[in-house]
């Protein structure tokens, strides 16, 4: 239920700890769930007494008491043509071979993988089967059809033996009662929802061995207890004091008769003001800042936490006035574990009701003219005068046998008659009147003998195939509030398995024979780039969403499937055939399904798309270390010319240093030339000494032609 601040006359501040009493996070007083237990006698209580008929009527229990006495006065015999129950039970029928799997699809989160998923979506399946909710479900939805209204309890297994962890058990009418000012079919607007069980007071300390004293004294209605006596137990002289003071009589929670009490497990919506959490998938939770996931997702995700003002689940338990405890709901979502599976409801006071409500008085109608006409063919219609036999008792008595023997009296007038008629005119009345009441049964209910498999009036194809459709669109109200009542069971379950699996290893396998692969969920692994830890395939990131699948996952539209397939692949040529024939043998139900299907890819060289993406990454992995290694050989031949130039440039320098060095000492042979000279008296030509090494290499011109 989302609500909103403005809805409760407040603003969240940031000073939490300034809340209003009426907003603290803290049971109800029990005068309010004392007021409500008051108020439950006072709901409309006419469509239980209606749904028990519907329910009667379909377990052939269609004849009361006060009907069973009329028809003996009557001299009628009990006639019960049970028409309602083949039409149920096509209906229940269909149910069943249309049923679809839960599916977490990754459209619907960015983070989700296919592979997750897949994952999610086994996890889920299974948590199915194991908890029981595929047959709560079903018998959910029979009293959904009958009666008007059925209910799923979906929680922790709480037996603690038991190798499951949840469990999903349909719950009667009878027991639950609900706000009836609700109007949304998941009872998210409800202010509370109680379930009422009459437990023998042995069971009932079992439950509670705490409360083992209070459930004693509230057993013998406090007899002989005296509050001076007590030696001190302040709580049960409080619950003494409680018994005295409420408006609640003794036999509204006590029955002596078998020695039991009413345990009342209530459900109720608290405002309270606290802190929200943004995850990052964009859900809003309350935070806990003692959670040890929550305090991550603050600190490493930057996950927001703001002040508000929110509805909150509750759960306490009751005997009558007597609160036993009182404590936070131990789930996540945010609705009652008590799934209701409505079928159709009154506009003006939205009581339930199923499809044998329209088909009670045809029913009725069918029971009282087959009656009527097999009293009418057995019986026989006398008229005599009084003088026409010796006893008019044993003729009567006579007259009713098929091999009748009457002595008329020899002494009787001559206008003394004795006719007897049989109730043949009156048995074809009943008997055309018997075939209109039944065939206004379909009628009524929507369910004609062309849905149910039955010779009608309809001669053509299109005509059957037509009411046969018009019999399901009849059905599409009760079918959609079904899938409706049972994706919130499966968002519930799939939510309880997220909560457990938080900061969980999970390993799941997915896929079969060659696509088998294992996934694991909140796997801590180093990020090789940034070597940090990171949490690989995170459940915190899903968004708890679940879908049921288009397709439904009976074993006869399987079966159906794989005949169109077989069909549409004969038609074409023989290499496509062996192209496909892999797909189709694993659409089977064959136990080696998969073996065969890999056997034929091998044979036939049929890859897998797997198999092919495999490839494909392979020869990307090829082309990138092929574009690698020549980059590299194209930096060491970069590299090999660079070492050659700087080696050329080396020997270079050198001839430089040795060209320079001969300059030098060539100017020092031609200097001491001319010393030895002038000390002899020659004259030789002035001789520039200074080295010019810059011309030393300059390129030799050649005189031209």
């Amino acid at each position: 239920m989302n609500t909103t601040t403005a809805e409760f006359g407040t603003d969240p501040t940031d000073n939490v700890s300034d809340v209003a009493p009426e907003l603290a996070d803290k049971p109800l007083d029990r005068s309010i769930i004392e007021g409500w237990m008051m108020e439950l006698p006072l709901q409309p209580s006419g469509w239980r007494t209606e749904a028990n008929i519907c329910c009667d009527f379909y377990d052939n229990h269609q004849l009361s008491q006060e009907d069973k006495e009329t028809l003996q006065d009557r001299g009628q015999p009990e006639v019960i043509t049970n028409l309602i129950q083949p039409t149920v039970d096509t209906v229940l029928g269909m149910e069943v071979k249309s049923r679809s799997d839960f599916r977490v699809r990754p459209e619907d989160d960015d983070v989700c993988t296919d592979d997750m998923a897949e994952g999610l979506s086994l996890l889920v399946k299974r948590d199915e089967t194991e908890s029981g909710l595929d047959r709560a479900t079903s018998e959910a939805y029979a009293a959904e059809v009958k009666a008007g209204l059925g209910w799923v309890y979906i929680g922790r297994e709480r037996d603690g033996l038991a190798q499951n962890a949840y469990m999903a058990r349909y719950v009667h009418r009878s027991e639950i009662y609900w706000d009836w000012r609700s109007k949304e079919p998941d009872l998210s607007d409800a202010r509370y929802l109680i379930r009422r069980r009459w437990i023998l007071l042995d069971d009932a300390i079992g439950m509670f061995p705490m409360f083992a004293d209070l459930l004693r004294q509230c057993g013998t209605n406090w007899q002989g207890y005296d509050p001076l006596l007590d030696n001190g137990n302040t709580g049960l002289i409080q619950h003494f004091n409680i018994s005295r003071d409420t408006r609640l009589s003794e036999h509204m929670y006590v029955n002596r008769a078998d020695n039991s009490v009413l345990i009342s497990e209530v459900w109720y919506r608290k405002a309270v003001q606290g802190y929200t959490l943004r995850l990052p998938t964009g859900t809003v939770v309350e935070c806990d800042f003692d959670n040890v996931e929550h305090q991550r997702l603050i600190v490493e995700e930057g996950a927001q936490v703001k002040p508000a003002v929110f509805q909150k689940v509750r759960l306490a338990w009751y005997v009558g006035p007597h609160m036993l405890y009182d404590t936070p709901s131990p789930y996540n979502h945010r609705l009652f574990p008590y799934v209701p599976f409505f079928g159709k409801r009154e506009d003006l006071s939205g009581a339930p009701y199923g499809i044998i409500r329209v088909m009670l008085s045809p029913q009725r109608e069918v029971n009282a003219r087959k009656s009527k006409m097999l009293w009418a063919m057995n019986s026989k219609r006398v008229i005599a005068d009084a003088d026409a036999v010796e006893d008019h008792e044993a003729a009567a008595a006579e007259v009713s046998r098929q091999d009748a023997y009457i002595i008329l009296k020899k002494d009787r007038g001559t206008n003394s008659q004795f006719q007897v008629d049989s109730g043949a005119d009156i048995s074809a009345q009943q008997f055309q009147a018997l075939q209109e009441a039944k065939q206004s049964i379909p009628e009524a209910s929507g369910v004609h003998k062309a849905l149910m498999g039955q010779n009608s009036s309809a001669t053509s194809g299109f005509a059957i195939n037509s009411l046969v459709e018009q019999g399901v669109n009849g059905l599409a109200d009760l079918n959609d509030n079904y899938r409706i009542a049972r994706r919130i069971a499966g968002q519930m379950l799939f939510e309880m398995r997220l909560q457990d699996m938080l900061g969980k290893e999970t390993r799941v396998k997915i896929g079969q024979g060659a696509k088998a692969k294992t996934i694991v969920f909140n796997r801590r692994v180093v990020d090789p780039a940034t070597g940090q830890t990171i949490i690989e395939n995170d459940t915190t990131r899903v968004r708890p969403v679940l879908v049921l699948d288009d397709v439904p996952a009976t074993p006869s539209f399987k079966m159906q499937q794989v005949q169109q397939m077989t069909e549409m692949v004969k038609s074409l040529p023989p290499q496509m055939q062996a192209a496909v024939a892999d797909i189709v043998f694993e659409q089977t139900d064959s136990p080696r399904k998969y073996e065969i299907a890999d056997r034929i890819r091998s044979v036939g060289g049929v890859k897998t798309p797997e198999q092919m993406q495999a490839e494909q990454e392979a020869n990307q992995q090829a082309q990138q270390a092929q574009q690698a290694m020549q980059q590299e050989a194209a930096t060491l031949s970069m590299a090999k010319m660079a070492a050659e130039i700087n080696a050329k440039e080396a020997d270079s320098e050198k001839t430089l240093m040795e060209a320079r060095k001969l300059a030098v000492d060539l100017a020092r042979a031609v200097r001491e030339l001319q010393a030895m000279a002038q000390g002899m008296g020659v004259q030789l030509p002035v001789v520039n000494t200074t080295p010019q090494p810059e011309t030393i290499y300059a390129p030799r011109v050649l005189p031209s032609d």
